[in-house]
């Protein structure tokens, strides 16, 4: 694997952004993050580059 992560959980005060979400992506694999405004998306984003520790995972 090139990027995994595993049951990842972010919370900003008491709001979950990031709930327990597992991910792993392979050499030459492509993936795309889907998902309504405020879901989460960017947050996981900044947990995988290290710009935000999780509290899990």
């Amino acid at each position: 694997m090139i990027i995994q992560a595993e049951n990842i959980t972010k919370r900003f005060g008491g709001m979950v952004a990031v709930n327990n979400v597992t991910f792993g992506l392979k050499k030459n694999e492509i993936a795309g993050l889907i998902g309504a405004n405020g879901a989460g998306k960017t947050t996981f984003f900044n947990i995988l580059t290290g710009n935000y520790f999780p509290e899990e995972g």
